[in-house]
């Protein structure tokens, strides 16, 4: 379904001591049952990781669940955590790691046990360009419900007035293909060359960072 309810949004990339991978990866599945136990404002939470870095990934309604998320017993357990499992430990490894964003659109099925695998896609828009690229995001998600059944989640995100990116969840890598053949990103191929910083080759391709779903809730 079309999600109206989420409007912000964290990403935050944590790398892993060397040799405290697997620590680090049980650790963030560990935490997706205490996010579901203990943060009713946490709309959906995931940690992901790729051959160098992990993710987490969360929403919310408004500030406050942000707020509420920050103050709870996950954050908590990793501030406590850090300084063993994530480089740089609590205050260089994870704060300034951490990015908001407002969710510009967005699509949930509010079925997350079954994701195994996340897109995430980093671009900028060109000078001038912002506006325009953040109001074709937001009416993105119509056409992902409409078109894309095995896109089970979709978002649009806005981190700055020119940063944005889409990351998008599926049960398999059948969903990224159909995905990347779909309406949405031919849309963006098309426009890419006017609208973002280094194109559909540079801007979007060179981007694409694929990730394994270690736990995921949505709500």
């Amino acid at each position: 379904m079309k999600n109206t309810e989420m409007k912000e949004a964290n990403v935050i990339t944590l790398k892993p001591v060397s040799g405290k991978e697997i620590d680090l990866s049980k650790f963030l599945t560990a935490g997706a049952d205490l996010v579901a136990q203990t943060e009713p404002k946490t709309l959906l939470w995931a940690a992901l990781r790729d051959e160098k870095e992990m993710v987490i990934f969360d929403t919310f309604a408004d500030n406050s669940g942000r707020e509420a998320h920050f103050a709870g017993k996950v954050a908590a357990a990793l501030n406590e955590n850090a300084e063993s499992l994530v480089f740089g430990g609590w205050d260089d490894g994870v704060i300034p790691n951490i990015k908001n964003a407002k969710i510009l659109s967005g699509k949930s099925s509010n079925d997350a046990s079954d994701m195994k695998v996340a897109v995430f896609i980093p671009v900028k828009a060109k000078e001038g360009q912002s506006k325009t690229l953040a109001n074709f995001l937001s009416s993105a998600a119509e056409i992902v419900e409409e078109t894309e059944p095995k896109t089970r989640y979709w978002f649009a995100l806005q981190f700055s007035e020119n940063e944005f990116g889409i990351i998008d969840y599926f049960a398999d890598e059948s969903g990224i293909e159909a995905h990347f053949a779909g309406k949405v990103a031919a849309a963006v191929q098309e426009n890419a060359q006017v609208l973002l910083e280094g194109g559909w080759e540079n801007g979007v391709l060179a981007n694409i960072r694929q990730f394994d779903v270690l736990a995921m809730i949505s709500k």
